[in-house]
């Protein structure tokens, strides 16, 4: 477990680890400071599979081992926007609005790379005290973040419910920066992969995804 998040273990740490804290981690590692590395991650692990099957390897056990679709369609979604501390979010905001449809849109891609259950029922945020009937809790809760209630406001008969992120204080940042130390000299070392092995699968529709967002192809 040292090795695993490279700071010292303590019975918090063990705990959170227990309840499954390390691939939460680990996709926001690579949403955000250790995104640079996510390629080469892949790549490697793509090889390993491939020694280790001489030459062939399952399809479902390859792509559960690849992370950047999964992440290629968070940063699709623009799931980070909510992460500014102290900013206020409403259900009725024009982004949110816009982050509700285009999850409904892609549902089933969110479902089958995410193992997140989107519909057209469910909130762009929250319910209070009902976090998970919010379509952007359940997708920050796959990088253990989430959005604090601060109440209701605005007139009486108008009121909406608002929340703000408030960033955690888990020592993420610190098991980050080990992360990022570690992968700076991991790719330095590493060598060219085969040509053979492709870094990235080939998903149809994380390429629509992306192409109805930014009216391009991905690369």
């Amino acid at each position: 477990m040292s090795r695993r998040y490279e700071i010292d273990v303590t019975p918090d740490l063990v705990e959170k680890d227990d309840d499954g804290w390390y691939p939460q981690l680990r996709m926001h590692y690579y949403l955000t400071l250790g995104r640079e590395f996510l390629t080469n991650r892949d790549a490697k692990r793509a090889k390993a599979q491939l020694e280790a099957g001489e030459n062939s390897v399952w399809k479902p056990d390859f792509n559960k081992g690849q992370l950047l679709p999964a992440v290629l369609l968070l940063e699709n979604l623009n799931l980070l926007q909510f992460l500014t501390p102290d900013v206020q979010l409403r259900g009725t905001d024009e982004k949110m609005l816009e982050f509700k449809a285009l999850a409904v849109t892609h549902r089933q891609v969110i479902k089958n790379y995410l193992d997140v259950s989107v519909s057209e029922k469910l909130t762009p945020i929250a319910f209070p005290l009902r976090v998970a009937e919010g379509i952007a809790q359940k997708l920050l809760a796959k990088i253990d973040l989430k959005l604090d209630y601060v109440g209701r406001l605005g007139k009486r008969e108008n009121r909406e419910c608002v929340y703000r992120f408030v960033a955690p204080d888990d020592q993420r940042n610190s098991i980050f920066g080990q992360w990022f130390n570690r992968d700076e000299v991991f790719l330095s070392e590493s060598v060219s992969v085969s040509n053979n092995i492709s870094t990235t699968t080939p998903v149809t529709d994380i390429i629509s995804l992306s192409i109805s967002l930014r009216g391009d192809k991905m690369v």
